[in-house]
């Protein structure tokens, strides 16, 4: 009879050949595409991070006087390249992630208003998108299914609760790239960044949907973006910090914002969004997007 310990070796190296797999090409591609939508772009300077990569321009002096702070909904259209293969709703769930993101940010510093008297008015498009790819994303999934099930049988239910995340089988990671810029009451270019980012097989959830990857990603941008404009300094070179009680509640368990007007992008997914994620369902079954009333 064969011994116990058997299948957890075999869960182990099923493991730990996902995880060589995923060191050969563990990052999807960042292109920084020139989606034309900036007044102006000679004054971006560059930085970058792991996965991520941008040219960032700021005035400082501008930021400092703002008081009030209106966000145009992101544009994110089919036109561009790779756009053709999300759905109307997927598109319009991810532009949304990225104005939630931002809005929370901002709200942090300024008055966010939804009249055109604002100080600032920020506006942002999506210029490149490159979808999820469904096979490596539900073969990721099934792995660490797969793996979760033998190790529970090896090793009893009381040891191996849950499911065991493995790195994820580097094929079609996605990737975004969104230009922005905010400009006050006389259309001046007073901030603007083109940020481009891409998934990675180590932490980036998996999820069988097409928008997965460009759905983070977004929330990403949105969370750079505002951050940079709240603050003045470079989100990529910014020292780590741990989240306050008021962003726990707001950015994870899905609680109500803390400025109304960012209401109008609805509430984070919550609980909802982390089970969902859990199992990898698409971003839709926990994001119920924008909040009806606004629309």
């Amino acid at each position: 009879m064969p011994s116990r310990l058997a299948k957890p070796r075999s869960a182990l190296r099923l493991a730990l050949a996902a995880m060589l797999l995923a060191s050969v090409a563990g990052c999807g591609e960042v292109v920084l595409t020139d989606g034309g939508s900036l007044s102006r772009r000679d004054r971006l300077s560059g930085s970058d991070a792991v996965a991520s990569d941008s040219r960032l321009y700021a005035d400082q002096g501008a930021l400092a006087r703002t008081r009030t702070v209106r966000i145009i909904p992101t544009a994110f259209t089919g036109s561009i390249p790779g756009g053709e293969f999300l759905t109307p709703e997927q598109r319009r769930l991810t532009a949304n992630a990225a104005d939630r993101a931002m809005c929370y940010e901002l709200s942090l510093k300024y008055d966010v208003v939804s009249t055109p008297d604002a100080d600032l008015t920020v506006r942002s498009r999506v210029t490149r998108v490159d979808p999820t790819d469904l096979l490596g994303a539900g073969s990721t999934i099934g792995l660490s299914a797969a793996i979760t099930i033998a190790g529970q049988v090896g090793v009893g239910a009381a040891e191996g609760l849950g499911r065991i995340p493995v790195p994820r089988i580097p094929i079609g990671l996605g990737s975004l790239t969104v230009e922005a810029e905010a400009v006050d009451r006389h259309r001046q270019q007073r901030a603007a960044m083109i940020w481009g980012g891409a998934a990675n097989s180590f932490t980036s959830q998996p999820r069988f949907s097409k928008d997965s990857d460009p759905y983070d990603l977004a929330g990403e941008f949105g969370q750079d973006f505002g951050f940079f404009l709240a603050t003045g300094k470079d989100p990529f070179k910014s020292e780590l910090f741990i989240p306050n009680w008021n962003r726990i509640r707001v950015t994870i368990l899905g609680e109500a914002p803390l400025d109304p007007d960012c209401a109008a992008y609805g509430r984070a997914p919550g609980i909802d969004g982390i089970l969902t994620d859990y199992i990898g369902l698409p971003p839709e079954y926990g994001d119920k997007g924008q909040d009806a009333r606004f629309n």
